[in-house]
């Protein structure tokens, strides 16, 4: 069962209040919020488990936020015991387990516990967006704050007066507090980790789709798909579900909710919401009233799991009054986000993928289809306890060959080996690298015209942890490192 950390808190509490936020990290978050805190009177202090030497970039955040000189950072592996010595309120950050001993210890001094996001959803007076799935929500928040924005710039329609795009995708939200009104909108990118302790849910609540991620964060996917379900569980008759019709966990979510339904599919029509028609144009619809807003083959982001993101997308800016017109403009001039399917170069027919935000099985899977051709797919780093049963399979049907590397090379390879036993047949060529600079000059090596070379891991990187050893410390590390390789000896491309 979840842990809720919502309580109802008054700002004015916290002036004068001694307020502990557990988890500094990078300061993304931490440092929105202690700026918050700070501004309205709060004694604030940081922990955190990490030394201060690993820890420098969060610290030059506090410094950019202005409150170095305003909070007192308590660090290293006995941070925790004595950043609980006497505090008022106590701010969990993203990814600090709900069960921590660190959590539990304050539930039993009975310290209200809270969050950064589930404050800013009691405050804010704005109309919330909240986009979540294990694969898209990056992208799909993206596009939804395209779409409102595009009216809003213009002044046209009935669109919003202005859009904040935040949440996972970026810095923290609760410093947009001040600005907001009740006609703007916020756009908010949720993961797991910020929606299991929260008992609020967002006015308008997508969800791209629930497959598995972070088991060594939630323990189960029971527990997993829980924290998702919050996006949509607290949501009332006025509020509206956004829900992925061809995922059946993800409708399953919205049993028992009292909110309107839109759904989304690339196989079924809905009667409300939005579909993939058998010409490749995404309509929308409600009831008898059907809209064409544009082929899918127009879009520049590959592949039918973004057509479905596309959709989505579409289906809230049709919630929020915006024109088709306006929806189809933004969805065909939208390049793409770093990381996920951008092109970084091309040279001798070779296109070279950047997809290193593929860290879990799930989201490699659409993307060694997404061109049309089989791809030579760059694989591994830290597995995340993933299985790679349904990866092998899709690999030795689809691929041309297979680059293994990091911590999970044997685990991926003995999957494929089982894959292409069960199919019968001699299956992609694989092949070990020693880290990414010799996966790049194999994949040179194996290329021919016409081919794809798609870093698309499938894998984690060692990012926050010290349990592991890894090559990189986080996805866009990874990324941005392929990509520098590859403008090695290819003309330069990618997304703006």
């Amino acid at each position: 069962m979840s842990l809720i950390f919502d309580p109802e808190v008054d700002p004015e509490k916290f002036r004068g209040a001694r307020v502990t936020i557990v988890g500094m990290g990078k300061a993304r978050t931490a440092g929105g919020l202690g700026k918050w805190l700070v501004d309205h009177g709060a004694i604030v202090t940081m922990s955190d488990r990490k030394p201060r030497e690993q820890l420098g970039e969060g610290i030059a955040r506090l410094r950019e936020f202005g409150i170095d000189d305003h909070v007192d950072l308590v660090l290293g592996p006995s941070s925790d015991d004595a950043a609980l010595a006497d505090p008022d309120f106590v701010f969990v950050m993203p990814g600090i387990r709900p069960r921590s001993a660190t959590i539990l210890r304050a539930r039993e001094r009975e310290i209200p516990i809270l969050t950064e996001i589930g404050l800013f959803f009691r405050l804010c007076p704005a109309t919330i967006v909240g986009v979540t799935g294990t694969k898209g929500k990056s992208t799909t928040t993206t596009l939804v704050g395209r779409i409102l924005s595009h009216v809003a710039a213009a002044g046209a329609g009935r669109g919003p007066r202005r859009v904040v795009v935040r949440g996972n995708i970026g810095s923290s939200v609760i410093e947009e507090l001040p600005a907001l009104t009740k006609d703007d909108v916020v756009v908010l990118e949720l993961s797991s980790f910020q929606l299991e302790t929260i008992a609020q849910s967002p006015n308008v609540a997508v969800v791209t789709n629930v497959l598995e991620d972070h088991l060594d964060h939630h323990g189960t996917r029971d527990a997993y798909v829980a924290a998702k379900s919050n996006i949509v569980r607290w949501q009332g008759t006025h509020d509206t579900a956004v829900l992925n019709l061809d995922d059946p966990t993800a409708m399953a979510m919205h049993e028992g909710v009292g909110s309107k339904l839109r759904t989304f599919s690339l196989t079924l029509r809905p009667k409300h919401g939005g579909w993939l028609d058998e010409r490749g144009r995404l309509v929308l619809t409600d009831g008898d009233r059907v809209a064409v807003v544009c082929a899918a083959s127009e879009l520049r982001i590959p592949g039918r799991h973004n057509a479905a993101n596309a959709l989505a997308a579409a289906i809230v800016g049709g919630t929020l009054g915006i024109p088709v017109e306006a929806i189809a403009d933004e969805l065909r001039a939208f390049p793409g986000l770093r990381h996920r399917l951008e092109t970084v170069g091309e040279t001798g027919g070779v296109l070279w993928v950047n997809d290193s935000q593929g860290t879990t099985p799930y989201a490699t899977i659409p993307a060694i289809s997404a061109y049309g051709r089989p791809p030579i797919v760059i694989l591994g780093g830290i597995a995340k306890e993933a299985d790679f049963t349904e990866l092998a399979r899709e690999v030795v049907a689809k691929a041309r060959a297979a680059i293994l590397m990091g911590q999970a090379a044997d685990e991926i390879g003995a999957a494929i080996a089982s894959a292409r036993r069960r199919a019968g047949g001699p299956g992609p060529e694989v092949v070990r690298a020693k880290g990414l600079r010799d996966a790049v000059e194999r994949a040179r090596s194996l290329a021919r015209p016409g081919d794809v070379v798609l870093l698309s891991p499938a894998c984690a990187t060692a990012a926050g942890r010290t349990d592991v050893v890894d090559e990189f410390s986080s996805y866009e590390e990874r990324g941005d490192r392929f990509r520098d390789l590859v403008a090695e000896f290819a003309e330069p491309m990618g997304a703006a």
